[in-house]
């Protein structure tokens, strides 16, 4: 049988004319959609029997303004006489392209003429003495990087047809660009806006970070151990034997405070009988608590961690005296402590994003907020780090007052800590912004497109010691600011820590649990708060003052001891600062206080809601919720606009709020604050 040999088809090499315009496929609206006509588009897939649904329609008249994707363009977008001078045509993106590459067939064909590239010249003023500079400012192709194209002129303002200078060294110079220019005609200046965080460069210049010699390193041996382990390994192996458990220790490795012992099972030992021999191994050791790791992750063996008869004090100035630290690669890095080999343990507050730490009192929390400040104050100048410290306590961070690296002082009202947090947002947008407008993707590409030292932004990290205190006075607002920062302010440099000795849920919601995956847990009472700190038992069986679980971003959990910094060398540190530059504060918690309401976001309900409440004299949520119609979240939130209005009282527990405002005053009070 024969075949017919396929015709071979022989594409078209030669150019077509441009005759009619690109045509743009769209998909219409249901309601927009076309009735059946006899001309219809004949479907290349589906031919005559396709339904009108189905078939695509051309639309000649785009509908959208694609002009306003142009921000989102990696180069600079060209006009038709633009594309034609450059590729021949208007449409290159449907030429024919020969060849293995791009570069062969350019090679073929004749690479485009690179025009020069165009420089503006910003004198140097008498007062600095300095020479002048050139700026090399992209051509219509996109080859310069560094700054941002203008946007195309359109054709009611022509450009100017006056002629170019060329300088003596050849470089061609438009016409009218000696001056400096603004802002509002170029887009590459990077001037922070208003409201921006700004430093001091004048002042930076003889800033000096403090020297990790301000921190006391006292002289103490490491205990002698080897009794007390030998001791320990005998009773364990003992207490298997005695219950029939195929198992012995093999290997032990001595940490600070606990020692974790490595049990290897017999062939068909189940590893849960282990496990249920805790209580029993735990009184034959006679601890105080022990904690089993069924299997040690990434080894074949069980770890027993049973607390050492002498307990190791692990020093601050132990950890940051190592090279790891000192000359760590990754931004805003802290010192933690000593895993349980006895290695330093170091953590990035930038890869975190976001940190959550927990743990009752006295099992080291402050300590662990006090080391981590530490480690920022001892690497970043207060022009790349700045700080809001919210601590409801009012005695945990009051040594860090007056310090040149915070944005305002110490936060010790709880709704001026909501409105801080609010503020932040508010920050990150402008951040955002910001990048939208550079074409960069984070700060760090931000800080490295500019030169000038005050256009840079810095990182800012806010510490909230208590977040069970802000919860209970405003619950959504608080919420609803940090899940949009937990969500999105990494990329503009801003991370959020929160501590609280109270991990319950309605504390720890989930909305800002899932936000959050660096997780530090201290000691608490029962399993229940360690799964909701770490989504896993054992926090309960730690032992306080420092010892801590540290679950990272995507890894494991390790067990540490936190290092331990006095309060002298706190004081040392921030004395050494504050002698060298006084504070340069935003706002202060006055201002913040105040702003309250007029920075709240309006409910429709609000005013009625208002009236309502002082009418009736009684600001019931449930009664809010039914009278109005809507739901018990938005009628809290609804009275909570109102306590920071000051027409109803705090939150008086299990009693009904107080109305504190007469009929006549409220109006009053709405229109001023609208």
């Amino acid at each position: 049988m024969f075949f017919k040999r396929k015709r071979k088809l022989k594409p078209p090499l030669a150019r077509t004319p441009d005759e009619t315009p690109f045509q743009v496929y769209e998909i219409l609206e249901p309601e927009e959609k076309r009735t059946y006509r006899g001309n219809r588009f004949v479907s290349p897939i589906f031919g005559k029997h396709a339904k009108d649904e189905v078939v695509i329609p051309i639309m000649t008249d785009q509908k959208r303004d694609l002009d306003k994707l142009d921000s989102f363009r990696a180069k600079p977008k060209l006009t038709k006489e633009q594309l034609i001078e450059k590729y021949g045509t208007a449409y290159p993106e449907f030429d024919l392209v020969r060849g293995k590459n791009l570069q062969e067939a350019l090679d073929s064909q004749g690479k485009p003429k690179e025009r020069p590239v165009k420089a503006t010249v910003i004198e140097g003023t008498p007062e600095s003495g300095t020479e002048p500079t050139t700026q090399p400012q992209p051509d219509t192709n996109g080859n310069n990087a560094f700054t941002t194209p203008q946007a195309p002129k359109t054709p009611s303002e022509p450009a100017p047809t006056e002629p170019q200078k060329e300088e003596p060294n050849g470089d061609i110079v438009e016409p009218g660009t000696t001056e400096e220019p603004t802002p509002e005609d170029d887009a590459s200046s990077m001037t922070p806006k208003e409201g921006f965080v700004r430093s001091d460069a004048k002042a930076l210049e003889n800033y000096r970070i403090p020297p990790m010699s301000l921190i006391s390193k006292p002289q103490e041996s490491p205990p002698d151990l080897t009794k007390s382990i030998q001791k320990h390994i005998d009773i364990l192996d003992k207490t298997f034997a005695e219950f029939n458990v195929g198992a012995s220790v093999i290997k032990h490795t001595q940490g600070p405070t606990v020692t974790r012992y490595e049990v290897v099972l017999d062939k068909g030992v189940n590893v849960k009988k282990v496990t249920a021999l805790q209580d029993n191994l735990k009184m034959a050791l006679a601890a105080k608590e022990i904690r089993i790791e069924a299997p040690i992750p990434g080894k074949s063996t069980v770890g027993i961690e049973v607390p050492n008869e002498i307990k190791q004090t692990v020093h601050f100035a132990d950890i940051i005296d190592h090279s790891r630290f000192i000359k760590a690669a990754q931004p805003l890095t802290i010192a933690l402590g000593l895993d349980i080999d006895g290695s330093p343990v170091y953590a990035s507050i930038r890869s975190m994003p976001h940190g959550l730490v927990a743990g009752q009192t006295g099992s080291g929390k402050s300590v662990c907020i006090n080391t981590v400040l530490m480690s920022l104050l001892l690497k970043y100048t207060p022009s790349e780090l700045k700080l809001i410290l919210i601590d409801p306590k009012m005695v945990e961070l009051s040594s860090y007052n007056d310090i040149p690296h915070l944005i305002t002082p110490v936060i010790t009202d709880s709704k001026a800590a909501t409105a801080a947090l609010r503020w932040v947002v508010e920050e990150m947008d402008r951040r955002f912004n910001t990048f939208a407008e550079t074409r960069v993707r984070d700060i760090d590409a931000y800080n490295q497109s500019t030169d000038n030292p005050e256009d840079k932004m810095p990182y800012i990290v806010i510490v909230v010691d208590e977040l069970s205190d802000l919860m209970m006075v405003s619950s959504q607002h608080v919420e609803d600011a940090i899940k949009r920062l937990t969500q999105k302010a990494r990329a503009c440099g801003i991370h959020l820590i929160i501590a609280t000795q109270r991990p319950s849920t309605d504390v720890i919601k989930g909305t800002i649990k899932s936000n959050i995956p660096t997780r530090i847990a201290f000691s608490v009472a029962s399993h229940v708060d360690s799964q909701t700190i770490i989504d896993a038992s054992g926090a309960d069986k730690l032992l306080g003052r420092g010892d801590m679980l540290f679950a990272t971003n995507g890894q494991g959990k390790i067990r540490v001891q936190g290092a331990y910094i006095s309060d002298d060398d706190i004081d040392k540190v921030t004395t050494y600062i504050r002698q060298q530059m006084k504070p340069n504060y935003l706002f202060d918690q006055e201002t913040l206080a105040k702003n309250v309401a007029k920075a709240l976001e309006r409910d429709e309900y609000f005013d009625d809601v208002a009236r309502y409440v002082v009418t009736e004299q009684e600001a019931s949520i449930n009664k809010i919720s039914k009278r109005f119609g809507i739901g018990f979240n938005r009628a809290q939130s609804i009275v909570e606009g109102l306590e920071e209005l000051g027409v109803v009282s705090e939150n008086l527990g299990s009693r009904a709020r107080e109305v504190l405002v007469a009929e006549d005053a409220l109006d009053e009070l709405l229109t001023k604050h609208r």
